[in-house]
C-alpha cells in the first residue's frame, strides 16, 4: 500500500528529507507512572495489571535505545506549557497534543497553551490536537454519566457543572489564539474512545477506587467542587457494578482539530 502525507503543506518538508521536519509531542505526564505501575504489580496481581506492567517495562527500553541526536532522533524533555516553553520562536514543523486541554480550566488557561504552541510553530507548520469531550457510560441505569462525568466536570470547573468543557471550545480557541479559521487554516473533526471487556473495566474501576481514595488531591478536588461524601461512595459503588456487568462499555467522543500557522 502506497502512503503519502496529504494535505501536508511544502513548507513542512526539510533540508534532510524528512516530511514531517521537526515534530513536537506535547504531553501532559507526571512521571511517576512507570515506576509506580512496576512496583504495584506482582505475581498476584490482576493480569491486566501485570500486563501493564510488562507494557511499561517494554516502553521504558525501547526510549533507552532511541538516538537523541542525528536523524531519526528524539528528545524527551519537561516543561511548561503555560509560561513560556525553552525554545525559541518557529521550532516545530508539526506539534501534536492529545487529551492535554481538557485538564486546562478555560478561560484563561486553554488560551495560554495554545498561544505558547503557535509561538513555536514555523509559519506554514501543523498543529494537531485531539481531546475528549464528555463522557458516557452504558447501562445508563447505573447513573455514571452523572455521578462520574458531571461531577468530574464539576471538579474541574470549581464547582460549575454547566459550563461549557474546554473540550467542546476548541474551534473557539483556536481562532483566538491566531489560527485563520476563516482562511480555510482551521479543520475541526471528530472521533470517538471506546472501552469495553472485562479487563478494561477492572482496571477502570481500579483507577477510579484509587482516585477517589482517602487523602488523595483527586477526591479533595471533588470535595472542594461541593460534591458530597455521600456522592463520591455512590460513585465507587456505581463503577464497581459497572465494572462487574456483563458487556457494559464506555464512550467518550473526541474533537480532532488540525491547523496551519
Amino acid at each position: 500500500m502506497e502512503r503519502r502525507n496529504q494535505g501536508i503543506p511544502p513548507t513542512t518538508q526539510s533540508k534532510e528529507g524528512n516530511p514531517l521536519g521537526t515534530l513536537g509531542d506535547f504531553g501532559i505526564q507526571t512521571g511517576h507512572i512507570p515506576s509506580t505501575s512496576l512496583l504495584t504489580a506482582s505475581r498476584d496481581a490482576p493480569e491486566f495489571r501485570r500486563k501493564l506492567a510488562d507494557r511499561t517495562c517494554r516502553i521504558s527500553q525501547a526510549i533507552a535505545s532511541i538516538p537523541a541526536q542525528g536523524p531519526g532522533s528524539v528528545v524527551f524533555e519537561e516543561g511548561n506549557i503555560l509560561e513560556r516553553l525553552a525554545y525559541p520562536d518557529e521550532s516545530f514543523d508539526v506539534v501534536y497534543s492529545s487529551q492535554v486541554f481538557g485538564h486546562l480550566p478555560p478561560p484563561d488557561m486553554p488560551l495560554r497553551a495554545l498561544a505558547e504552541i503557535r509561538r513555536v510553530l514555523k509559519p506554514g507548520g501543523i498543529l494537531a490536537t485531539r481531546d475528549g469531550v464528555e463522557q458516557h457510560f452504558y447501562p445508563r441505569r447505573l447513573d455514571l454519566d452523572r455521578l462520574w462525568a458531571r461531577n468530574l466536570s464539576r471538579a474541574l470547573h470549581k464547582g460549575e457543572p454547566d459550563a461549557d468543557p474546554t473540550e467542546s471550545r476548541m474551534p473557539a480557541l483556536f481562532r483566538e489564539a491566531g489560527f485563520d479559521a476563516d482562511g480555510g487554516k482551521v479543520c475541526v473533526g471528530g472521533g470517538a474512545t471506546v472501552y469495553s471487556g472485562p479487563q478494561t473495566r477492572q482496571w477502570l474501576a481500579w483507577r477510579a477506587s484509587g482516585q477517589l481514595k482517602e487523602g488523595d488531591p483527586f477526591r479533595q478536588s471533588w470535595l472542594d467542587a461541593g460534591i458530597t461524601e455521600d456522592e463520591i461512595q455512590q460513585t465507587l459503588f456505581a463503577v464497581g457494578k459497572w465494572a462487574e456487568t456483563e458487556d457494559a462499555w464506555f464512550a467518550s467522543p473526541e474533537c480532532e482539530m488540525l491547523a496551519w500557522k
